[in-house]
């Protein structure tokens, strides 16, 4: 794997442009943006979104595609966004270009300039078939933070855990051109709204799909990651800086985005960078998460997630599915949304997968799933999987209605659920086609013509583009079955994260 840094703008450009970088949570498979990001990297090529505006889009809302995925599987929620394509690509086109990707990687040569700070969050690339860009995200956090977590215990005795509180809604977009470009200069008259400078030039896009907002850019995308890790880098300097000073030097900070493991031989240094990290983030608009800051003097501890101990000490795991997954559900109880259950259901699915035997009670199981879903949000692709495996052994359709229809009334009782009806959409579509969703991407896969962006801002030839270029795929739909195909749970499966086998 390589991280983005080591591309050249061609390749960069070629990154950012890939649909599961356009995208990077997970959708049903007959979502595919691909064909409408090309038309439109096509339709700008060599010109500038402005060429194309017949209004401003900071004028206007909805922009941007905005649906929820719920945390907690009851009032805290992840929100995600869509970037309008024409905004999207045009960012993409800006930070690509020669001179500004050549002084966005000179800036992170800066951010970086402090090996006693680690950042190890910049969007990674595969250069292998069998994984995927998430997936080796996910190994490189396995390897660089937890791994290299366990290793440091041989050089410090204490460890401060942190995090900023609501990272990506927190983001002043003014310290975007404060990071490129020093903040001296940025904020100098003549330079605040100079649009040849990237710093100025990214902030612009933002508050273009943001009504104006100079608070907060959008989760969903693997571009705003790296947007994210341009403040945060910015973030590293200024700590690294304000260290010097103080002349402390024996500590080693792991960062993998908006999360810091502060490694040092004594408390009181823990804290006092702590608190000079508090107050950096402070003048950038940002706080750290108090409830979710810990020290400890046990690193190796520590540096396994508690969910991931527990199960280590616990898991007795049976070929009996009914006992594997009530232990999940007891262990969500404790541990809810983590990556270990996500890890467990990944693991079930592909035994379930293979599994040739007749199970008994599957409505009992199918109840089992349908709880650890509610109450682990971050799993529902997952088990929305096994619910269409387990369903597929029902025989009568009308007891498959049935139990489908009990599963849609669960998932109705969760607030703040886009993500899941999307994914409930895919379990119940081939079942029953006369469901009605108010989600507005389920209604895309029934209704190609729903509109999910706001372009009345663009000429109407640019506007017809993103209007009217399909982003279902409609053939994948047609042959999608009600029971998931191998296709779709490898693609799943492969996403499991990395443990001690």
């Amino acid at each position: 794997m390589k991280n983005v840094l080591k591309f050249n703008k061609n390749a960069a450009k070629d990154y950012f442009l890939k649909k599961e970088s356009y995208v990077n949570f997970d959708l049903p498979l007959y979502f595919s943006f691909q064909a409408l990001i090309n038309k439109t990297d096509k339709k700008l090529a060599k010109k500038n979104l402005s060429d194309f505006r017949q209004s401003s889009p900071r004028d206007i809302d909805n922009v941007n595609y905005r649906l929820l995925s719920n945390k907690d599987g009851k009032y805290s929620w992840r929100p995600l966004q869509l970037i309008h394509p024409a905004i999207y690509v045009s960012l993409v086109h800006k930070i690509t270009e020669k001179g500004n990707w050549k002084l966005i990687k000179e800036r992170f040569k800066l951010f970086q300039q402090n090996d006693k700070i680690e950042c190890h969050s910049l969007p990674v690339i595969s250069e292998t078939e069998a994984r995927t860009d998430k997936t080796e995200q996910i190994l490189t956090w396995w390897q660089m933070i937890e791994q290299r977590a366990l290793v440091l215990a041989l050089d410090f005795k204490y460890v401060l855990h942190t995090d900023i509180s609501d990272c990506y809604g927190s983001i002043y977009t003014h310290s975007i051109p404060w990071a490129l470009h020093k903040k001296s200069e940025a904020k100098k008259k003549k330079n605040r709204n100079k649009q040849s400078l990237i710093g100025v030039s990214i902030d612009s896009h933002l508050q273009d799909m943001s009504f104006g907002q100079t608070n907060g850019i959008p989760q969903g995308s693997t571009l705003m990651d790296f947007i994210a890790e341009i403040v945060l880098g910015y973030v590293d300097l200024l700590l690294s800086k304000k260290l010097n000073k103080l002349k402390i030097d024996d500590y080693r900070i792991l960062r993998y985005r908006d999360d810091f493991r502060i490694f040092t031989n004594n408390p009181f240094e823990a804290e006092q960078i702590t608190k000079e990290l508090s107050e950096i983030l402070s003048n950038l608009g940002m706080k750290l998460n108090a409830d979710k800051t810990t020290a400890s003097d046990d690193i190796i501890k520590s540096s396994i997630k508690p969910d991931k101990r527990y199960w280590i000490s616990n898991k007795i795991i049976t070929g009996n599915k009914q006992k594997w997954l009530i232990q999940l559900y007891l262990l969500s109880e404790i541990f809810s949304n983590s990556g270990t259950i996500d890890t467990q259901m990944r693991d079930f699915l592909k035994v379930l997968e293979n599994s040739k035997k007749n199970d008994q009670n599957l409505e009992t199981l199918i109840s089992l799933v349908t709880e650890i879903a509610l109450r682990n949000p971050r799993v529902i692709p997952t088990a929305i999987a096994i619910l269409s495996i387990f369903i597929s052994r029902i025989k009568r359709n009308s007891n498959k209605i049935q139990l489908i229809e009990k599963i849609r009334i669960k998932f109705g009782q969760v607030p703040n659920s886009s993500l899941l009806m999307i994914w409930f959409q895919r379990l119940y579509l081939k079942i029953n086609k006369s469901v009605e969703y108010s989600e507005p991407l389920c209604k895309k896969v029934i209704n190609e013509e729903k509109m999910i962006w706001n372009s009345e801002w663009l000429n109407g030839s640019f506007k017809k583009i993103i209007d009217e270029t399909p982003v279902i795929e409609t053939e994948l739909l047609k042959k999608t079955k009600s029971k998931f195909s191998k296709k779709e749970i490898k693609v799943l499966v492969s996403m499991k994260r990395y443990d001690y086998e």
